[in-house]
């Protein structure tokens, strides 16, 4: 099993719509790609502006089929992704 973290810093402001967007874009995320095992999305209680979505991944093929061949240093970003965030995602992973 592969454990993905990727951290946002939310602009502030920004930060409850930016939860809610990712909250509905992950949503369907289990019907949709194979070998995902689970996943949240989780806010910082002592800084809100900070966000995890972490999955949890059957194997490196299942990541790869979701996150693509550069799954270990790109992170998976939507549209307008930006004018969220301060700064670019940080990924890590852990088995």
């Amino acid at each position: 099993m592969i454990t993905r973290v990727s951290e946002a810093l939310a602009k502030p402001g920004r930060e409850q719509e930016f939860v809610e967007r990712v909250r509905d874009l992950v949503k369907t995320f289990p019907e949709t790609y194979d070998g995902l095992i689970s996943h949240e999305v989780l806010v910082d209680l002592q800084d809100p502006l900070k966000v995890q979505y972490v999955s949890r991944w059957r194997d490196e093929q299942a990541l790869e089929n979701y996150a693509g061949k550069n799954w270990r240093t790109d992170p998976v970003t939507f549209p307008d992704e930006d004018e969220y965030l301060q700064r670019p995602l940080a990924l890590r992973h852990f088995s």
